[in-house]
């Protein structure tokens, strides 16, 4: 048996605020719950040299100081408030707002210790440390909106996600015994039991436009050793009977940490140990992947660090041996794989921009590339790993120039078109909204 990374796996999702996805792209994150609104209505928010923190208009505009002094993570705004976590006390939800001049940060939910928060349409989710789960319309002028939807939710285990009309989470079955489990996501209706064990984290829950799939541990109480306890489930989107597609198989738990989802895959590392530093050792791992149905197939004699949904039946991602790779898929097996002319390829990612199949790019040694109709490669100048974020469903990549003073900038997806927004030094970009 094999040391497992779940510990602090664990440890670190009760501070994820349900804002973002799994993976950071430089100084900025991926956030999936985001508008599909049009990003030039938005805003990017951002820090300067000596700390404050402003928005500025993601169409170009003025920009507008926010506070002066500002220490926070996991940012997200709606069109009246900023919501974070400060820095000093992490159990704390803060707001400010941003139509009032001069008004001053405030808790959001009281005294309330709060573990983990999403927003999602209109509507504010979160979870307190006692097993709470609430929610608030997201633009309420003050807490008389908060209302109680879930209990007895797994304080271990605090990630949840809405999905459509459910939202999905850990429960704790009689008090004692950890169950995946959904529920409507304005708190009416029963508890619909999914699988006894845990979803690691929100990241672990997957939805499609007619199904909700998520990845259950079912010895979650073992912190230690890497066991064959990953099932995966799939369920109707507005609720329904869950579909184990591998119960008689569980994948080996590290494996199944260190993959990813594509719109109709779970791809995975088989072989991948961790060390004792807690990283993934892929020396001998092979990546596979598992269909909804449980069938499984060899995607690459590497193991996977970084993966992306072309659409049509094609995955770009990155080996373990740093080269980046596009493989197509039919009837169940790899029928070609394109090797990228990229070397010490780190990322791939898929930014929409708009349209349904979007725009893939590649972080590699020289910097970011915008993967072409016909696969070819186009280099997109001044945007590297260190200075750009990208934030799903937003268009554009966000970077600062280092050609001109670390000033903010936006540029299209592919490479064409760039738009200077605000005159540096921008120290972090910390999010950028689409309304």
């Amino acid at each position: 048996m094999k040391k497992i990374q779940r510990l602090a796996k664990r440890l670190g999702c009760i501070l994820l605020a349900g804002v973002l996805i799994s993976s950071a792209l430089g100084v900025g994150k991926l956030t999936p719950h985001a508008s599909a609104a049009a990003a030039e209505n938005g805003y990017a928010y951002y820090s300067s040299e000596d700390g404050a923190l402003y928005r500025v208009p993601t169409a170009g505009g003025s920009a507008q100081m926010i506070s002066e002094y500002f220490e926070g993570s996991y940012l997200n705004a709606t069109s009246k408030y900023l919501y974070f976590f400060d820095n000093e006390d992490t159990s704390k939800l803060q707001r400010l707002s941003l139509t009032e001049p001069g008004a001053l940060i405030s808790n959001f939910a009281g005294d309330k210790d709060i573990l983990f928060y999403q927003i999602e349409g209109d509507f504010i989710y979160f979870m307190d440390d006692n097993g709470v789960i609430y929610r608030s319309l997201a633009d309420a002028a003050d807490d008389t909106q908060i209302k109680q939807i879930a209990n007895n939710a797994d304080t271990e285990f605090p990630g949840f996600s809405v999905e459509n009309g459910r939202i999905y989470y850990n429960v704790l079955k009689n008090g004692t015994n950890t169950w995946a489990a959904s529920k409507s996501r304005d708190g009416s209706g029963n508890v619909q039991y999914i699988a006894q064990g845990a979803i690691p984290s929100y990241s672990y829950i997957h939805s499609s436009p007619s199904t909700v799939s998520v990845m259950v541990d079912i010895k979650p109480a073992e912190t230690y050793y890497s066991l064959n306890s990953m099932v995966l489930y799939t369920l109707p989107v507005n609720g329904g009977n869950p579909k184990a597609a591998n119960a008689k198989s569980p994948l080996d738990a590290n494996a199944t940490y260190s993959g990813f989802w594509s719109n109709d895959y779970y791809v995975y590392n088989k072989g991948v140990t961790v060390d004792d530093n807690d990283d993934y050792v892929y020396s001998k791992s092979k990546s596979y992947a598992i269909d909804k149905n449980g069938k499984s197939f060899q995607l690459n004699q590497s193991g996977v660090v970084s993966l992306a949904d072309m659409g049509g039946n094609k995955l770009a991602y990155v080996g373990s041996n740093g080269k980046g790779y596009i493989s197509t898929i039919a009837n169940g097996k790899v029928t070609s794989t394109k090797t990228l002319a990229l070397s010490q390829v780190t990322n791939v990612y898929n930014l929409k921009n708009g349209t349904a199949a979007g725009q893939i790019i590649f972080y590699a040694s020289g910097g970011a590339y915008a993967v072409n109709a016909d696969l070819s490669l186009t280099k997109l100048n001044g945007v590297t790993w260190d200075n750009s974020s990208i934030f799903n469903d937003v268009s554009g990549i966000y970077y600062y120039n280092a050609e001109d003073n670390q000033s903010l900038y936006k540029m299209s997806a592919d490479g064409k078109t760039k738009l200077k927004l605000t005159d540096g030094p921008v120290s972090e970009i910390y999010t950028v909204t689409t309304k």
